[in-house]
């Protein structure tokens, strides 16, 4: 069904006989939150930064006022959902969030259990997003689907027969942590990071790669940009830039040679693609399905198929408001 967006100063009158539950997503970049309804109509959004760098007492103080806040404007707020860029455990203990500053071994659903009688439920962003797109996005339609999310950092999730696959320890589908390069001298401080998909497929190691690429490349258009970052990349790729072009074939190369190791792994031929990187032009993603083409086994190469994500940029706190809305159901 179409997503409806309501401005806030709308919203009260229109959806004022729902249920409504709040999402939370906690980036690396962005804090986005929202409403949404039973049905998963956003009622309301709106997003700030971060501050990461502030630490982890400051982000837990704005997180509980921004929930009170919300929760005096919608007092119809019937589950609180949280999704988070890190391993998450069950029970809401965020074991690790590598591009958080210290997020280790942090008890965030017991932290919001303590001061809201609410459900909550506390999740991987991935996982959050993936259950967006499965509820009522682009894998509506999908038994079993592999989820990527390309933004700050790479996410994934997997989803098996209409269910999230979550592992031993909550943290499967970790996309961004398949070894692509395992030449990479080891990372001394991280070394699970050590030549990590993430590492060449995340937002500023795109951009540090194009700037690289382009220094033998004086005709391309992308020297008279501010920068090389993916948005730019989009731009020059539609004004026919060949260099561009290039880089960004490069990149699908990449997220395809991940997507063919899990959908081998999986034996899943869907995927869909999410974060703000997906919304580059069609060409990313084709040649990502061209890549599996050539390098998944047969069956899997046969039926492929990798579309774009519904929710882009807001799946994160929508998924996480629909896995509050059916805590019980789910736990």
């Amino acid at each position: 069904m179409p997503i409806k967006r309501k401005k806030e100063a709308e919203s009260q009158d229109v959806f004022f006989d729902d249920e409504v539950y709040l999402g939370i997503d906690i980036g690396a970049s962005n804090l986005k939150y929202g409403i949404v309804n039973s049905s998963g109509a956003v009622i309301y959004q709106h997003s700030q930064s971060t501050n990461a760098s502030k630490g982890l007492d400051y982000m837990l103080t704005t997180l509980k006022r921004l929930i009170l806040n919300l929760q005096d404007k919608y007092p119809r707020i019937k589950a609180i959902g949280v999704g988070v860029p890190g391993i998450v455990s069950l029970d809401g203990n965020v074991k690790l969030a590598p591009n958080l500053p210290e997020w280790v071994d942090v008890p965030l659903g017991k932290f919001l259990n303590n001061v809201f009688s609410l459900p909550i439920a506390v999740d991987n962003d991935a996982n959050a997003a993936a259950y967006a797109e499965m509820q009522i996005g682009s894998g509506k339609e999908f038994d079993s689907f592999i989820y990527v999310t390309l933004g700050t950092g790479v996410g994934g999730a997997v989803v098996i027969n209409r269910r999230l696959y979550r592992g031993e320890n909550n943290a499967a589908g970790e996309f961004g942590h398949i070894i692509y390069n395992p030449f990479e001298p080891l990372n001394s401080k991280k070394t699970y990071r050590t030549g990590v998909l993430e590492e060449y497929l995340g937002k500023e190691q795109i951009t540090v790669f194009a700037k690289k690429f382009i220094k033998d490349r004086p005709e391309s258009l992308l020297h008279t940009y501010e920068k090389t970052d993916p948005y730019f990349i989009s731009d020059a790729v539609e004004k026919g830039d060949e260099t561009a072009v290039e880089i960004l074939s490069y990149v699908g190369h990449i997220l395809g040679l991940g997507l063919t190791t899990v959908m081998n792994l999986f034996d899943i031929s869907k995927a869909v693609v999410g974060g703000g990187v997906s919304l580059a032009p069609n060409l990313l993603l084709e040649s990502a399905i061209k890549t599996i083409k050539e390098r998944a086994l047969p069956h899997i190469a046969e039926n492929v198929k990798v579309i774009r994500a519904t929710f882009t940029k807001d799946s994160g706190f929508i998924g996480a408001a629909l896995l509050a809305r059916d805590y019980e159901k789910i736990n």
